[in-house]
């Protein structure tokens, strides 16, 4: 499942870029902030309800992530 949730290859784009860089490249940091939050939220909320919730679980695990990595790289600045 770890391939489904951190490579998932439907959103590759290219071999070394996936949609997320595009979109991360492209909002502003507080709209891909609000972007994964939103996302974060999204994926709780309809946990089991269309996919094992453990996936759904998973998939909302990233985005929290990226928003952890984003908090902890402004406290390096």
């Amino acid at each position: 499942m770890s391939c489904v949730i951190n490579e998932p290859q439907h959103y590759m784009l290219f071999p070394d870029m996936e949609a997320q860089h595009v979109i991360r490249k492209t909002l502003t940091l507080p709209e891909f902030v609000g972007y994964c939050k939103g996302n974060s939220l999204k994926y709780r909320l309809r946990a089991g309800k269309k996919n094992d919730a453990s996936e759904d679980l998973a998939k909302a695990a990233v985005y929290e992530r990226w928003l952890w990595e984003l908090y902890n790289e402004g406290d390096k600045e």
